[in-house]
């Protein structure tokens, strides 16, 4: 019965995050069902993206690691699931899920988590911290790569583990959704040159993302091809002192003029769209790497690390190249690889990036299992 399933997702913040997305997805496709959801957080820009959101979301420090706030978070829960007749609470973080652990103990709620990332651990007790995702009626892996790395670090075999990978939005990222006006204004109000081969880099300015490395490709890439390159960076870019370590990087290898800084958008379609090639040169695994499958689904052939989640999304060879992790030589030749052999321009290989992510990786069929799985703990 349908009145069974009323959903408190717990997440620190309604962020840009991949996880911020799927809590915002799920959500919305449990309203669209007719079942009862609800969200708790901290804070965020993509509360207002949720259905009814002054109905919907609550706010409550659950982006805290203090006990005493997670003690009196775990009022908070109780009180939601009593008042709202809650049968399940689905944390999405380590603090918040601690909160929701004994807020179900008290209650008989079920708790569900997601493994969204390999939550590194240098010491017993923060193994103990960690494994609060496991202490549940169900864990929810967000990719084979992060249920092989529970597996590997937490080896106790009675967890009930589901791998459900991520989902994009299938109707946002999609190669005829874009704005052809703004895609030339994106090109006049950055100075990019159009004829130049386009290589966007979607991600947070963090170290692990990589920007450094595919900067040190290019350069490479000038020495041994006579092609014209732009480098596009989207995102987050307030981690000023490695912004200024990277544009003194390209100043020093006269790279400045085609180096972009676009910071965060909301029409990131729009910049897959006047893309050529699309890397995710992450130095660390990414648990799932959203933005590849993203990519693919907008036709662009991608350049990724192997490692992490990027072995499970892309297709090595067809949909995309993947590099030796942390090797700027070996991103180089990729890229130069790709050119060569017209992957940037290939209707055939455009098809098989859609098609690949069509089949495997919808916000519909993330959101599909994501309602089994609470039907099968709920029963």
């Amino acid at each position: 019965m349908q009145s069974k399933i009323c959903v408190l997702q717990v997440i620190p913040n309604l962020d840009v995050s991949g996880a911020s997305q799927g809590c915002v997805d799920v959500a919305n496709f449990l309203s669209e069902k007719n079942y009862n959801s609800y969200i708790l957080t901290h804070s965020g820009p993509k509360s207002i993206e949720v259905k009814n959101s002054n109905e919907k979301v609550f706010f409550a420090p659950v982006n805290s690691k203090n006990p005493l706030k997670i003690f009196l978070n775990t009022i908070k829960i109780i009180k939601l699931i009593k008042k709202l007749n809650i049968t399940i609470v689905h944390a999405r973080s380590r603090a918040p899920a601690w909160s929701s652990y004994f807020a179900c103990a008290v209650t008989g709620a079920k708790f569900i988590t997601t493994f969204h990332g390999t939550y590194n651990f240098s010491n017993p007790l923060k193994k103990y911290y960690n494994s609060i995702m496991l202490k549940t009626n169900g864990t929810i892996a967000i990719s084979e790569f992060i249920n092989d790395h529970i597996n590997n670090c937490y080896p106790i075999k009675n967890y009930n583990i589901r791998t459900i990978a991520r989902g994009v939005d299938l109707d946002f990222f999609d190669p005829n959704n874009y704005e052809t006006q703004q895609v030339e204004l994106i090109i006049k109000e950055f100075n990019i040159d159009n004829d130049a081969i386009k290589i966007l880099l979607a991600g947070r300015i963090t170290g692990w993302k990589g920007h450094k490395l595919l900067l040190q490709a290019i350069s490479n890439l000038h020495k041994k091809t006579s092609h014209k390159f732009e480098v596009i960076f989207v995102g987050p870019d307030e981690n000023h002192k490695l912004k200024t370590s990277l544009k003194n990087f390209a100043n020093e290898h006269n790279l400045a003029k085609s180096l972009h800084f676009v910071g965060p958008r909301n029409d990131l379609n729009n910049f897959y769209s006047l893309a050529d090639l699309v890397i995710s040169a992450s130095t660390d695994p990414e648990a799932f790497g959203r933005i590849s499958v993203e990519a693919q689904a907008m036709g662009k052939f991608v350049i990724a690390s192997n490692h992490g989640g990027s072995v499970e999304t892309v297709k090595d060879g067809e949909t995309g190249y993947l590099f030796e992790n942390n090797n700027s030589e070996d991103l180089c030749k990729k890229i130069i690889d790709a050119i060569s052999n017209e992957k940037h321009k290939s209707d055939k290989t455009s098809e098989a990036c859609i098609s690949h992510v069509r089949e495997k990786y919808s916000k519909i069929k993330m959101c599909e299992e994501t309602i089994n799985f609470y039907r099968e703990v709920i029963n």
